[in-house]
């Protein structure tokens, strides 16, 4: 009898322990996302970008200038010391650009959320072939985000033939070749059926992501039947987690040239889509034009406002105003201000030092191996010292921004507040 009811304590404590967790789910309702307390949730986080996939211009990938990739990164340390040696070389990077202390550094700032890009290659071979494990990596960023109350939004940077022809999506191509190739467009639902089938029900998980910025869909046509088929597919696996989609494409409707733009995505009942974020991304090129980055912003907040007919809550998924402190505090109060939830870019660059805001975190030292000429060894010593505690400081001006829009003593009340 005692046993008995020890048991069912047991059980019990779990099962509230299971409540609790479930209770942070998360769901869109109208323009809000909301947990399934029915508290309003606004995402504000940053993005780990350079991290699963290698951006040259900025993460130590290589010294040699002679590499423009992740592929060609890979290809190379393949061909000098074999796969095995290879992948191990990779995991020394990765367990060394992010690590747990980055998860405290984050939760620190008051922020709640991280976007995950990683790109077919984290979890398939080249020939389309499962990679045992693939999944760890960012499984365990998941894991230990939800330790400190962050949520992930996992996002596909690298689809399998290159939803863009650039060095984002890992791999450097002529052309985009994602675009109507059923084949690689079957092999990147494959992808989101597993990561959709691994994360099913994982309360720590905001959004899918399912293509980063196809800026070279040739038509809208394209980009929506593709995004429809792959939000087909992960529903058929999972129906709760929220998708989100991009408006990040140039595209001409009749005579009308459509730029990233909101306006690029078409009302959720076109297809029936149900539980999903739209997304945009918006950066101004110019670091010298304080006023324009903020018209930029205004701008952007503006023409949400025009969509939100469309009935579904908006996402600033990238964006970075240029090292314009003043920008900066602009753009996260008034994305704030209007209900947008939004993830900068990035937590760590090698762009620059000091305020230098490609980075919420600059290096104080760059040492990359040149994956050309460097033997093993070295190779693994000079990616072990790429954490962040060794080699890169807090970007103070970002420090600042932070500490005037979103701070620790703050991030609870004004992220998560009372349905009204």
């Amino acid at each position: 009898m005692i046993r008995t009811s020890i048991l069912a304590i047991v059980f019990l404590a779990a099962s509230l322990v299971g409540a609790a967790a479930d209770d942070r789910f998360l769901k869109t309702h109208g323009t809000e996302i909301r947990d399934a307390k029915g508290r309003t949730v606004l995402l504000r986080g940053v993005n780990l970008g350079g991290w699963l996939v290698f951006e040259p211009w900025m993460c130590p990938m290589d010294s040699s200038g002679k590499l423009p990739d992740d592929f060609s990164a890979r290809e190379t340390l393949a061909k000098r010391f074999g796969n095995d040696t290879a992948e191990s070389l990779l995991r020394v990077y990765q367990e060394n650009w992010i690590t747990e202390e980055d998860f405290d550094n984050i939760a620190a700032r008051g922020l709640n959320a991280i976007r995950i890009p990683f790109w077919y290659r984290n979890i398939q071979t080249e020939e389309g072939e499962w990679i045992p494990g693939g999944l760890e990596r960012l499984d365990w960023a998941v894991r230990e985000a939800w330790k400190r109350g962050i949520y992930s939004i996992i996002d596909l940077h690298g689809a399998p033939g290159g939803q863009t022809n650039g060095v984002s999506v890992g791999r450097k191509r002529a052309k985009a070749e994602f675009w109507n190739n059923d084949a690689n467009l079957r092999r990147t639902a494959a992808i989101w059926r597993k990561v959709a089938t691994h994360f099913k029900g994982n309360p720590a998980v905001a959004a899918y992501d399912l293509l980063n910025e196809p800026a070279e869909a040739p038509s809208l046509g394209a980009l929506w039947s593709s995004y429809d088929f792959l939000y087909r597919e992960i529903r058929a696996v999972d129906p709760d987690h929220i998708i989100t989609v991009e408006g990040c494409v140039n595209a001409k409707v009749g005579d009308r040239h459509i730029h990233w733009g909101w306006d690029a995505l078409p009302h959720p009942d076109f297809f029936g889509w149900k539980n999903v974020l739209y997304q945009i991304h918006h950066y101004e090129w110019d670091w010298d034009h304080p006023e324009k980055q903020m018209r930029g912003v205004d701008f952007q907040v503006a023409e949400w406002k025009k969509n939100m007919k469309l009935g579904v809550p908006a996402y600033m998924g990238e964006f970075n105003p240029m090292g314009v402190e003043k920008a900066w505090v602009h753009a996260l109060e008034q994305y704030t201000a209007s209900g947008m939830h939004w993830t900068f870019w990035s937590y760590k660059a090698n762009h620059g030092t000091g305020s230098d805001s490609w980075g919420l975190y600059n290096p104080v030292r760059k040492d990359a191996p040149n994956l050309l000429a460097d033997d093993e060894s070295v190779i693994r010593s000079k990616w072990k010292a790429v954490r962040t505690t060794e080699s890169y400081a807090l970007n103070p001006m970002l420090d600042r921004v932070l500490k005037k829009t979103v701070t620790p003593a703050t991030s609870e009340k004004s992220s998560v507040s009372s349905n009204p």
